[in-house]
């Protein structure tokens, strides 16, 4: 019927499957549309859009997606409404604030632009964060002018407060070198996460911003970002990837309490050697006290981060007398910071040392015991396991996998 142009049909059809109570998330998007085409009210086209979301009340995703179908029929009231909804659902993801900001910014609603804006300085860390916290900044000075230039000086004051809390930072660290080589950095939060190339996102709330490589100074470089940190004692560890690297030295400087009256710097240097180099440093004013939920890095863009970062991706920006030294990139950026083998680098080649674990067969129990106050009763918690070794497998470190 939609390819005939009998839209009035369409409507009825997925009119009278709403009624009857076979309705789906689809067919109100469908109907939206149809709507749309055959000149209906935009009243009841928006009502069509918004009924979607009584199938995805706790969807963020899908909210998303019907705010965007809003915007794309000109209700842009009713999708700001749903993206604040949405970011009320999940705080710390930056899509609503970053859609919403545009939409806020069109109207001229300063309430939702302080909403987006401090949205955007808190969460928004993915590619590209820096363009998006200067919209966000200017969004809001202009906000904040226009506010005053209609008298009301307190919620401009109030907006500027807002900003200025959105800007502070727990901690802040930076690596930097000179020369032609590469150095990662990987921070070791409280709460047990790593922030690294391997996991830009942390359970802990850091970020790995920039992660930079030779022989560009400008791009000599490692950032890590925690906004919102855990209190207790951080590790940065600094590894050598590959090329070299001016003096055998790098500079790591750590902020803390940034933006805050609290704010201190400290900055220390680092030598380069075979094995990893640690800088231990506590954060007691830490902002956060719960593990952050991280959304999960789809394939393709892990893919393609590593992609960014391959070996032959960098060659043709080095110089002949670093190419050599670039020939163990591929094979050292596999190594990560954590696991459980250990890595053995020598005569150019790189291996790995197994660490040998005791796996205990058999049955065995643990159990506890819980006298009551009045010493007649005793309860006894026991935890019986059962362990079996069902196969075991020959492995070669000569010849890989066979």
């Amino acid at each position: 019927m939609h390819h005939a142009g009998r839209h009035e049909q369409v409507i009825a059809a997925i009119e009278a499957a709403i009624s009857q109570g076979q309705s789906q998330p689809w067919m109100y998007e469908v109907l939206a549309l149809s709507m749309q085409i055959a000149g209906r009210p935009q009243a009841d086209v928006e009502r069509a859009l918004l009924s979607q979301i009584d199938f995805t009340a706790v969807n963020v995703p899908s909210m998303l997606m019907s705010a965007a179908h809003l915007t794309r029929f000109g209700a842009h009231a009713q999708a700001l409404h749903l993206y604040r909804q949405a970011s009320r659902l999940r705080p710390t993801r930056p899509e609503p604030y970053v859609l919403g900001l545009k939409l806020a910014s069109a109207a001229g609603d300063a309430a939702a632009i302080e909403w987006a804006a401090t949205g955007v300085l808190r969460y928004a860390w993915g590619k590209g964060h820096e363009q998006l916290h200067r919209d966000a900044e200017i969004a809001a000075e202009q906000a904040r002018r226009d506010l005053e230039e209609a008298g009301r000086k307190e919620q401009a004051h109030a907006l500027k407060l807002a900003i200025d809390e959105a800007r502070k930072r727990d901690l802040l660290v930076k690596l930097t070198w000179s020369g032609q080589g590469e150095l990662d950095l990987a921070v070791e939060e409280p709460l047990g996460s790593v922030c690294s190339f391997e996991n830009r996102f942390s359970a802990g709330g850091g970020v790995l911003v920039h992660d930079g490589y030779g022989p560009h100074q400008n791009n000599c470089y490692e950032e890590y970002i925690c906004a919102f940190g855990s209190p207790g004692t951080y590790v940065a560890r600094i590894r050598h990837i590959s090329g070299s690297i001016v003096g055998k030295r790098a500079r790591l400087t750590m902020v803390r309490y940034a933006g805050t009256p609290y704010e201190t710097e400290r900055t220390c240097i680092v030598p380069i050697r075979p094995d990893d180099q640690t800088v231990m440093f506590s954060l007691d004013r830490g902002r956060r006290t719960a593990p952050r939920s991280i959304q999960p890095e789809s394939s393709q863009t892990q893919k393609q981060r590593f992609a960014d970062r391959s070996l032959q991706g960098r060659i043709g920006r080095l110089d002949r007398g670093a190419q050599r030294a670039a020939a163990q990139f591929g094979a050292a950026r596999q190594v990560p910071f954590v696991g459980g083998v250990q890595p053995v680098v020598g005569n150019g080649a790189v291996g790995f040392q197994p660490i040998i674990q005791v796996i205990s067969e058999g049955v065995s129990m643990s159990a506890m015991a819980v006298i009551s106050g009045d010493r007649r009763y005793v309860k006894i918690n026991a935890q019986p396991v059962f362990n079996s070794i069902t196969d075991v497998f020959t492995f070669s470190f000569v010849n890989g996998s066979q």
